[in-house]
């Protein structure tokens, strides 16, 4: 033939019909050639497999701010939700106010049995075992950012000192006098605004454009700080999510992870020319959030909306996916025990309507989870019914150099429905010619026809639909000529 066919390519005579398999694998919206939308599905080492609608174990909290989830020495999870106008914890079917507090945005790490909550202003302390909050002692620093480093709270986002770390006392969240106790007041002279901190046995501080180590010696000068990236830092303080010793961020030039000793780029040539060319740079500044689902490793930015966007990646399988659903934001952390009362506030119409066996996780408090702030301001995880599925690859030449008449496509997947799409052009950068399909059919084929030189494909799977793998589709087709 002059060339070798491409492995998993077979080539037909002119008018003999043969089947062409269309994989649905990485998806790689900034790429020609590509599968270039992945929606509402979690990518596998084969194809994708469904995601679950958000379900709500909340009653509606108005104006949503963030959220997190903590378990004290008492084996008691709490779930905390800050608003524009106060602290919440969630118990027993209903939100308790905790104390008020003007605030755009809170953010959340546990020392001990306390959680530090910081909003812009004055850090506020919760008491894990007694359930109640008060203003931190000991005169901490205005704050937007928290980490629990070692045995030591990191404390940065005052607008008049926006390049400054300031440490509490070892072993004391209430110390707060820099030399005393180890408490320090560090300011950092290069790398721009302090946008992020991150904890554990080391220390991050994420700038806007420089990464710092900190590293703790124990002698006079307590810390030291190592710089391990240059010229990329963080540019969205919403964008940091932790899995253990890893930290991901959204950087000027994209998604990155780091850990803690250099800097990997996550979406280049992958998602992230298709991300900045989607959002405004203020919005994402602004009102993007992470999160880790920890039983998925997963890490999952969302861009609020109703419906938003959930960007996830799958760092084991180091894929990118989609999710379409109404959202606030996102956080993780671990469920709060729901009591009967609390069932009925969540389901009034009793026991029946509760679409879940009562010795579900959703109800067993400490379960770690990934949480969904829904656009009306309930907070649960994605474990409702299937979510509608979207796979889309980008027009291709299905046998090279010839025009091809489709007949009928197959999807490789256990769903018993679902509609292909497809669009067949003469020119890759002709306008859009679609052809839609009908059902399947009871031997699995779908009746479509099309005829092009250049064939996009599009498969969608209904909400509710039963399945539990998409691989692709395979394509019955025949040549039809060169023009």
């Amino acid at each position: 033939m002059g060339w070798p066919p491409r492995p998993g390519w077979c080539y037909a005579g002119q008018g003999r019909a043969v089947l062409k398999s269309i994989a649905f694998g990485e998806f790689l919206p900034d790429r020609s050639e590509s599968v270039f939308r992945v929606q509402n599905a979690w990518p596998t080492p084969e194809g994708y497999r469904p995601v679950l609608a958000p379900s709500a174990i909340t009653t509606a909290l108005p104006g949503y701010a963030g959220g997190s989830a903590f378990v004290g020495s008492d084996g008691a999870a709490s779930l905390l939700s800050g608003t524009v106008v106060g602290l919440y914890r969630f118990s027993s079917g209903t939100w308790s106010e905790l104390i008020l507090a003007s605030a755009n945005v809170w953010r959340f790490d546990q020392f001990g049995d306390r959680v530090i909550a910081v909003n812009g202003g004055a850090p506020v302390s919760y008491d894990l075992t007694a359930g109640s909050a008060a203003t931190l002692a000991g005169d901490p620093p205005t704050s937007s950012l928290v980490a629990t480093v070692r045995q030591q709270v990191f404390l940065a986002g005052d607008p008049n000192a926006n390049n400054v770390v300031s440490i509490s006392g070892y072993n004391d969240s209430e110390g707060w006098a820099a030399g005393v106790n180890q408490c320090l007041y560090v300011p950092f002279p290069s790398g721009g605004r302090i946008t992020g901190l991150a904890g554990g046995e080391t220390g991050l501080i994420l700038q806007e454009r420089s990464i710092k180590r900190a590293t703790y010696t124990g002698d006079d000068t307590v810390w030291q700080f190592d710089e391990i990236s240059r010229d990329v830092g963080c540019m969205a303080p919403g964008s940091i999510a932790q899995a253990g010793s890893a930290v991901f961020f959204l950087s000027e030039q994209g998604f990155k992870v780091t850990d803690r000793n250099t800097v990997t780029a996550i979406g280049a040539e992958k998602v992230d020319r298709s991300f900045f060319a989607t959002y405004q740079r203020e919005d994402i500044v602004n009102r993007i959030s992470a999160a880790v689902d920890p039983r998925t490793t997963t890490v999952i930015w969302s861009m609020p909306g109703n419906p938003g966007t959930l960007w996830c990646y799958n760092w084991t399988l180091d894929r990118w996916s989609t999710i379409s659903i109404p959202t606030l934001g996102v956080f993780s952390g671990f469920t709060a025990n729901v009591s009967l009362e609390g069932v009925d506030i969540l389901y009034p119409g009793g026991i029946d309507s509760v679409p879940y066996s009562l010795d579900a996780p959703i109800f067993a408090g400490g379960n770690p989870l990934f949480l969904n702030a829904a656009w009306d301001g309930t907070i649960g995880p994605l474990a409702g019914a299937t979510l509608p599925a979207r796979f889309n690859i980008r027009p291709i030449e299905i046998e090279r150099g010839y025009r091809v008449r489709i007949s009928g496509a197959r999807a490789l997947s256990d769903a018993v429905t679902g509609t292909v799409t497809l669009d067949a052009r003469a020119r890759a950068g002709d306008p859009e010619k679609r052809r839609v399909s009908g059902t399947i059919r009871n031997n699995g084929r779908v009746a479509i026809r099309a005829n092009g030189r250049h064939v996009g494909t599009e498969y969608t799977l209904p909400a509710g639909a039963t399945w539990t793998y998409v691989n692709g589709l395979d394509l019955e087709y025949e040549t039809a000529g060169v023009r």
